[in-house]
């Protein structure tokens, strides 16, 4: 089976990054088979949405814009699962995660068959500890597009990652995150 991880953070061995990593170290082990490609969005040229409703008007299912999101468009196809991976700014996904999230507004067409079925995993690394309400808002949010989408939202994990406790050194989460991608089953 095939996993799309999308890595959201502008730091490709960053806080948000590791717990990636771990977590699609227990998917590893647990599916030897597994087909995975992991993405890291700010090495892509994504541009923005022009809502030009091409996508859903002359061509279904297909972004008039060409750019790195046609090649990413086929891998979310042909994912079972995709796992999103995102430092929370402002009390919302990174600008990477955003861009790629909007274009995939490509997909919602009718009949379509993209998002259906798909399961999906949110790994979210926030600097500001909580009751901190972004973690919850960014959760809360794809739990909407899960909805709507037809998505199965399996997994949501989120740590407080900071220069005082970065990714790292918080042992705890690390085999938190691991021990969450050992359970899935592809």
């Amino acid at each position: 089976m095939k996993l799309l991880a999308v890595l959201g953070s502008p730091r490709k061995k960053g806080n948000s990054s590791l717990l990636l990593d771990q977590y699609l170290k227990g998917i590893r082990e647990a599916n030897r088979d597994a087909d995975i490609a992991k993405v890291y969005l700010q090495e892509k040229n994504i541009r923005h949405c022009t809502a030009c409703d091409v996508c859903h008007t002359i061509t279904p299912g297909r972004c008039a814009i060409k750019d790195d999101m046609q090649e990413l468009y086929g891998l979310f196809a042909e994912a079972a699962m995709v796992v999103y991976a995102t430092p929370v700014y402002w009390w919302g996904v990174s600008a990477q995660l955003k861009a790629f999230l909007d274009r995939t507004n490509a997909f919602d067409v009718p009949d379509g068959t993209y998002f259906a079925g798909k399961k999906a995993a949110l790994l979210m690394t926030y600097g500001l500890g909580l009751p901190n309400k972004g973690p919850e808002l960014v959760a809360a949010s794809f739990g909407e597009i899960c909805r709507y989408t037809g998505m199965d939202l399996i997994d949501v994990y989120g740590i407080c990652a900071n220069k005082a406790e970065p990714a790292a050194e918080n042992a705890k989460a690390l085999r938190e995150v691991y021990e969450l991608g050992l359970r899935i089953a592809l």
